[in-house]
């Protein structure tokens, strides 16, 4: 019987994916607080969304079917029981002030629509949505301007980041920062509900209400054996030891843990590489100097996790992982440190495979485009002059669901 969740590969034919059109969580991004929101910009959402359904086109043309978040999540709130307890669990992380307050909010949410139940979780809840008298409430008496009782979720449409499937199951991610803590709250909830994976009887590897915080970005599935982890400013120790002890006990044999410098250039392993064909990545110039330390994870027959140092290359890790006998490193905007420089930080290795030696990638990167096209890759490029203002890239705005297995 096929499942749902079925992904033992980064490039095996996609079949199903799930998206999030960037939408009115977007416009509540406020430049003196940019910091805080996780952002360097303010996109025009408008055209932000054009881009975004070209990109979920592109997908469609390649044979893959494409699922919304908003509607999988719409489908769960119509469970009166699901929606009664992700409020309450919205509450808490949302960090709502008082007893006070979240009984404001929780009134205020019920006597919502399911669409506009959506839209202000999406936009936050705002102190000028909430009729409460503030002298009952210390949260509007001490004078702070910040509009937010709970804040938005502008990053929502970088789907990669709050879950990630492995195999048959999946991983529900605990962000590492604040401002995002609520966006796996809703994939929490459509996996505990829905039935596309209620029916499945998909296996979690790792929940977020562990603590330890794990992002999708940081995870790649190199086969059905092996799988890399980056070791981040957004994922944490913890979070790969159980990850670790979950799927090596599931028929996964080692992962391979690269330590990266904790800091937003560098927050998740996929902006420094993807792997699109069987033994073609492209790497930024970090990756194919080897700058980094690499650590093994294995199971040993005590049933205890076995950590080690990797002395050989990452060049020759990952042929031993896959059992190559070369791998073609394809290096974001070429020799040139400006240029490669530049197209890494607009997400030159961030791309989506939709099939071997078939990718989806930002069209403003013509270097690392052109050299994709030199060593075989088909490309299909979208418009991102708004959506890579979020600092990510096709890879980040996916969240495969189902791919053919590699033969």
């Amino acid at each position: 019987m096929s499942r749902f969740v079925n992904l033992f590969s980064e490039i095996g034919k996609l079949n199903t994916v799930m998206l999030h059109r960037p939408g009115i969580e977007v416009e509540q991004l406020i430049p003196e607080y940019l910091e805080r929101m996780l952002s360097e910009d303010t996109p025009h959402v408008p055209t932000a969304a054009k881009e975004h359904d070209y990109f979920a086109d592109v997908i469609r043309k390649s044979g893959a079917n494409v699922l919304y978040l908003r509607d999988l999540f719409l489908d769960v709130i119509k469970i009166e029981q699901a929606k009664h307890e992700f409020i309450e669990d919205y509450l808490i992380v949302g960090e709502a002030q008082s007893e006070y307050l979240k009984q404001a909010i929780r009134e205020y949410l019920l006597s919502k629509t399911d669409e506009e139940f959506f839209e202000c979780i999406m936009r936050g809840i705002r102190k000028k949505d909430i009729e409460v008298k503030p002298s009952s409430c210390l949260a509007l008496v001490i004078q702070d301007d910040y509009p937010f009782f709970i804040d938005p979720v502008s990053s929502l449409y970088f789907t990669r980041d709050i879950s990630i499937c492995i195999g048959n199951g999946m991983i529900v991610s605990s962000m590492s920062m604040p401002f995002r803590k609520r966006e796996p709250l809703l994939m929490r909830y459509i996996y505990k509900y829905h039935p596309f994976f209620r029916e499945d009887d998909t296996p979690l590897w790792y929940d977020y209400n562990l603590g330890y915080s794990v992002e999708g970005g940081d995870l790649l599935v190199l086969s059905d054996k092996v799988i890399a982890v980056g070791y981040s400013q957004r994922t944490s120790i913890g979070a790969i030891e159980n990850i670790a002890n979950n799927i090596l006990r599931n028929g996964y044999e080692k992962i391979l843990v690269f330590n990266l410098p904790k800091i937003r250039r560098f927050m998740h392993l996929d902006v420094l590489c993807t792997m699109i064909d069987h033994d073609k990545f492209i790497v930024s110039p970090h990756v194919a100097k080897g700058d980094f330390d690499m650590y093994e994870i294995t199971l040993q027959k005590s049933g205890l996790l076995r950590a080690s140092l990797v002395t050989k290359s990452m060049r020759d890790a990952f042929k031993r992982a896959l059992g190559l006998r070369a791998i073609d490193f394809i290096q974001v905007g070429g020799d040139d440190y400006i240029d490669s420089t530049r197209e890494h930080w607009n997400m030159g290795s961030n791309s989506l495979t939709v099939a071997p030696g078939e990718i989806i990638t930002y069209s403003r990167n013509d270097i690392t485009n052109s050299l994709l096209v030199k060593h075989g890759i088909k490309l299909h490029t979208i418009p991102d002059s708004e959506l890579s203002r979020g600092r990510g890239g096709p890879r980040c705005m996916s969240m495969p669901i189902n791919r053919d297995n590699l033969k």
